[in-house]
């Protein structure tokens, strides 16, 4: 037997058509679609993939637009949210940005442990005033509530002294 035809879908049934007057909702995908086509092409790079994506020339372009690009990029935002998946993928590559350019901004420490300079120095002062390791760890240890041992002291003193060479 043959296959039951079934009656043409009316037109109001199409995504993006209507029967109605008035104006057609656009669909989000649709609108970004849009919204990025009438934007030159260093401006939907710098919205789609971060300023970090743009050359020199176009680092230029954006430096003369002035705040032009941040208010394209809340208006690219707004529609995003309607688009789940991009929106994610956006937010992902802006944290991305923002960390960079934290990196960028602060200062870096030095790698290892702090140094003990303080402690350093008040070994050295009981040692010159005639404490001997065991002695100035016992001091050092009731002072800053941790074991210091004579060790360590002594390890202090050798570090905080100018090399004699």
């Amino acid at each position: 037997m043959g296959r039951l035809s079934r009656p043409a879908p009316p037109i109001s049934s199409k995504p993006g058509y209507h029967s109605g007057g008035g104006t057609v909702a656009k669909s989000p995908q649709q609108e970004l679609e849009e919204f990025l086509a009438s934007k030159p092409a260093w401006m939907q790079r710098a919205l789609q993939h971060g300023e970090s994506s743009l050359t020199r020339g176009e680092w230029t372009e954006l430096i003369n637009c002035g705040d032009e690009l941040s208010r394209q990029r809340t208006e690219y935002e707004r529609i995003l949210q309607f688009i789940p998946a991009k929106w994610r993928e956006y937010r992902k590559m802006r944290k991305r940005e923002a960390q960079q350019m934290l990196h960028v901004l602060l200062p870096q420490g030095k790698p290892g442990a702090p140094r003990k300079d303080d402690l350093a120095r008040e070994a050295t002062a009981l040692h010159q005033a005639g404490k001997n390791y065991p002695q100035a760890a016992a001091v050092l240890s009731e002072k800053h509530q941790k074991p210091i041992t004579p060790e360590a002291v002594r390890k202090l003193i050798k570090r905080s002294q100018p090399d004699k060479t």
